[in-house]
């Protein structure tokens, strides 16, 4: 016992040193996931809104009001500024997206009968100006509509008609109105975002790969003759070949912690809450890879060939299982379900957003069924992997 855990623990501790294994393994797929979950990203992000209301009249309570209303709070955050300069310079400076200053005398005016706007700033994003305008345009129009109704039908007969007007202009679907062109009623990442759709699908991808790392360590150390070597030191060598695979799985195990944990840090990916199921998806998935690649380094027999055979295979599946290009499952024939990707991934998706726990668990059986056949054919192959040249 104590054997293979020192084993294994150095192999982390060697894995941990090695830059270039940390880069491809932790680095790449953080950049992937940000680079591609940024680039098809459909949800729409607040545009932030620099205020500064220098009105003290009648109308002040309808605008603080309409400004702090939770319903326009998705497409609106208010920004307060202390002056109209200091508006226009959180727009310059790109502090806020867009830029709205209330004149002093706007609801003298506007009680005096005539049509007064407030005065905008566009920001550098065109959406951003676009949903602010759609929100200041609705509230100004409204207004306008209920001062023409006073003028010509009278007050009383216009605040039956103004009541209204006021109970459609508080609801969010009238501030702004939101459509996917082209999407129609289909959503391309299912039920997740972009960014959680790329992060479930290169944590698996790249978990794959650090089940390699235990196939290329016993290559390694075959070809240098540290395999020969441990023949001759007290214990057993199947212990030590055992150590060995078990520090790649927790190389994998460390991988699935930092990505995790980073995503939903800094790139704000909500996991979800079932953290148990997930981490078991992961080891599962770092067992599949690690017992796929000592099975093709039993066939290659060095290391480039199996890097090569391994990457082809890992490659091939991220692809069929629609991590590199959504809806191609569709087009593949059912082939998308012959990876351990596929069963992965539609795990890790369901558990972020909390679909039935029934189906989830046929998906992880699934998933632990390949990783025990794999798991199997690696052990009957691994002499082939650890046999020295004659």
């Amino acid at each position: 016992m104590r054997a293979w855990w020192t084993t294994a623990y150095y192999e982390l501790i060697k894995y941990s040193r090695m830059r270039s294994v940390l880069i491809l393994l932790i680095g790449l797929p953080l950049l992937l996931i940000l680079l591609l979950g940024s680039a098809f990203d459909t949800d729409i992000k607040p545009a932030k809104v620099a205020l500064f209301n220098a009105d003290q009249g009648e109308m002040k309570a309808s605008m603080d009001s309409f400004w702090n209303d939770e319903e326009i709070s998705p497409y609106i955050k208010v920004l307060e500024a202390g002056s109209e300069k200091e508006v226009q310079d959180f727009v310059r400076e790109g502090i806020a997206d867009y830029g709205v200053f209330i004149p002093a005398n706007y609801s003298e005016q506007l009680m005096a009968g005539e049509t007064v706007k407030w005065l905008t700033y566009s920001g550098r994003y065109v959406e951003k100006n676009i949903a602010a305008d759609s929100v200041v345009n609705r509230y100004l129009a409204n207004v306008n509509l209920r001062l023409a109704a006073i003028e010509t039908l009278g007050s009383e007969r216009a605040a039956a008609i103004g009541s209204g007007v006021d109970s459609q202009s508080e609801t969010s679907g009238n501030l702004i109105a939101t459509y996917n062109l082209g999407a129609g009623d289909s959503q391309i990442f299912g039920e997740t975002s972009a960014i959680q759709y790329y992060s479930a699908a290169y944590l698996i991808m790249f978990l794959l790969y650090s089940g390699m790392t235990a196939a290329i360590a016993l290559l390694n150390q075959r070809e240098s003759g540290t395999l020969q070597r441990l023949y001759a030191i007290p214990g057993s060598f199947r212990v030590m070949v055992f150590g060995i695979i078990v520090g790649a799985v927790m190389l994998g195990a460390l991988q699935a912690v930092i990505i995790i944990a980073f995503t939903a840090n800094v790139y704000g990916v909500e996991w979800g809450s079932h953290f148990g199921s997930i981490t078991l998806i992961c080891l599962l998935t770092t067992v599949a890879g690690t017992g796929l690649a000592l099975t093709i380094a039993s066939f290659a027999r060095t290391r480039k060939t199996t890097q090569t055979m391994f990457s082809i295979v890992a490659f091939s599946m991220t692809f069929l299982s629609g991590g590199m290009m959504t809806g191609i499952e569709k087009m593949v024939g059912g082939a998308n379900k012959l990876t351990i990707n596929h069963w992965a991934n539609v795990s890790l998706r369901a558990l972020m957003t909390d679909t039935d726990t029934t189906a989830i668990w046929n998906d992880i059986g699934i998933l632990g069924a390949i990783a025990l056949v794999l798991s199997i054919i690696a052990v009957i192959r691994l002499p082939k992997v650890v046999k020295m040249h004659a």
